[in-house]
């Protein structure tokens, strides 16, 4: 007995198994990395007593945006970003503690397990997932730290992503040095 199969038929298998591995490898289910700590941080040498220069960095940071003022039920996720820059040249510093809060001021979640020191210009990524809903569009982090030596505070900005049908939405905050630091 003898298989014949058709053109048609052969072609069919081809795109078929070519658009199931297509899915396969955009669909994958690995989770994003909720930062990236563990490739650029280091354990703290230097403790809070030996600094010269400290502060806390407010940065506001939207996870839902509501869409239209007569209809404020309806909202669009979005991912954050916070990145955190040394602009020191020739000094680290040292993230005492990242922390995220919702739009209540109900802390939700902390960044760091331990201080970490972010080597002369270096940066760090913190990560909210679009599909985290939980800080909400109030919400915000804390940043404390600290260093050694004399040195310019690190810059702190967030980078918002989203889309709402075909638009697509972007935006930035940058963070602020309070006067008052957080202690809590």
């Amino acid at each position: 007995m003898q298989w014949r199969i058709g053109w048609q038929v052969a072609i069919a298998v081809i795109v078929g198994l070519g658009f199931g591995l297509l899915l396969q490898i955009n669909y994958r289910t690995t989770e994003a990395p909720q930062s990236t700590v563990a490739e650029r941080l280091q354990p703290a040498v230097s403790t809070v007593s030996e600094s010269t220069a400290s502060g806390t960095i407010y940065v506001p940071v939207y996870s839902a945006l509501f869409l239209g003022v007569p209809n404020r039920a309806h909202t669009v996720n979005l991912a954050a970003t916070v990145s955190i820059r040394n602009v020191s040249a020739v000094s680290p510093i040292t993230l005492e503690w990242v922390r995220y809060y919702d739009s209540l001021g109900k802390h939700v979640r902390d960044y760091l397990d331990r201080p970490s020191a972010l080597p002369s210009m270096g940066s760090v990524e913190f990560i909210v997932q679009q599909s985290d809903t939980t800080g909400g569009p109030g919400a915000n982090f804390l940043i404390r730290w600290h260093a050694a030596a004399t040195v310019d505070e690190p810059l702190a900005e967030a980078v918002m992503l989203g889309q709402s049908g075909n638009a697509g939405i972007s935006f930035s905050s940058r963070g602020r040095t309070l006067r008052m630091p957080a202690e809590h």
